[in-house]
């Protein structure tokens, strides 16, 4: 009877601080929507909206799509410099940064036609010069396969590739990251990752990107990571990454558009490399599969980050803005500027 009192009061415990700490976290989402309004416009693109954010004049119009964990913040490095040379949009894909959740499986596909359709209605029309990093490299792959006339250029930037899931070492560290997912998950709603932060209490890689952006985009990047579609939406993407694989492994060539590949070949590609992922492997296949996006099309070239991680625009952003530079007036020869 005794052992009965105790396991109830164990559980009402746990409860009443699991309750405490969910109200701490809705309250604190809260209050970042209001402190931290989306800097760019929302769009409706047809049952949820999206966040686009664009600066500067001229074309061809630059589109930027980031990383599984990012959204547009991740490119605040660059997009600046870039906007002296012509329009460059970034933008939330859906549930990150201040765009609104978007319905399942969120494949490459459906994100490829959901910027397609944010793109239409924010009236943002090409010619498009994508730049993808990591995820964002199959994205705007899938893109220009859906709407090959609006597109003259592409750069990828560190990107994935569709073969990656078929390497033990890519395994290994994929799979590493999606079992911490839902851990992830409960710790955001039930306000402990919050906690933590608000005592600078960050993973090691959340720790080096805040490193490398300015003051004021810190609090905005905090904000963006402890919204609980953050980590929902992370786990919705890798759900749906063999499809995205098999999607873009379906795409085809690019024929003779216009491509740069920058890769990182920094000595350090991820900050906490998972234990049963061996380092030197890794690299190697990584760099190997990297090589193996040059061939996409008989128009392409490779640059190196000599000094960079996996997040080359946090690392090296004069590079990445040199060469999207280039792509953008390399391509003025052919496409007119408006």
């Amino acid at each position: 009877m005794t052992a009965m009192r105790g396991l109830k009061w164990l559980i009402a415990t746990v409860l009443f601080f699991a309750t405490i700490g969910a109200i701490y976290q809705i309250v604190g989402m809260v209050l970042d929507r209001q402190q931290y309004p989306p800097p760019g416009q929302m769009v409706d693109i047809g049952g949820h909206r999206l966040h686009l954010y664009c600066l500067g004049t001229g074309s061809p119009t630059v589109v930027l799509e980031a990383a599984a964990p990012g959204w547009s913040l991740y490119w605040s490095t660059v997009q600046p410099q870039i906007a002296r040379t012509t329009r460059v949009c970034a933008y939330d894909r859906a549930g990150l940064g201040w765009s609104e959740r978007g319905p399942l499986p969120r494949t490459g596909q459906r994100m490829a036609k959901e910027l397609h359709r944010l793109l239409e209605r924010a009236g943002i029309s090409g010619p498009y010069v994508l730049v993808g990093h990591s995820l964002g490299g199959l994205v705007v792959r899938l893109y220009q396969h859906d709407y090959p006339k609006e597109v003259v250029g592409l750069v990828l930037v560190d990107a994935g590739h569709e073969l990656e899931m078929r390497q033990a070492e890519f395994r290994s560290f994929a799979n590493a990251g999606k079992s911490l997912l839902p851990v992830i998950r409960a710790m955001t709603v039930l306000g402990i990752s919050r906690l933590m932060s608000s005592y600078d209490q960050l993973p090691p890689l959340l720790t080096a990107q805040e490193e490398k952006v300015s003051a004021e985009t810190r609090p905005m990047l905090r904000a963006g990571w402890l919204r609980t579609a953050y980590s929902s939406t992370l786990s919705d993407e890798s759900d749906g990454l063999f499809e995205t694989l098999e999607q873009v492994r379906h795409s085809g060539s690019l024929g003779d558009l216009p491509l740069t590949v920058i890769t990182a070949n920094g000595p350090i590609w991820w900050p906490e490399m998972p234990g049963q992922v061996n380092p030197a492997k890794f690299r190697k296949m990584w760099l190997d599969l990297q090589q193996d996006l040059t061939k996409r099309s008989t128009n392409s070239r490779q640059v190196f980050a000599a000094h960079s991680s996996h997040f080359i625009q946090f690392d090296e952003p004069t590079l990445v803005v040199e060469t999207i530079r280039q792509m953008v007036d390399s391509t003025r020869r052919t496409v007119p500027s408006k």
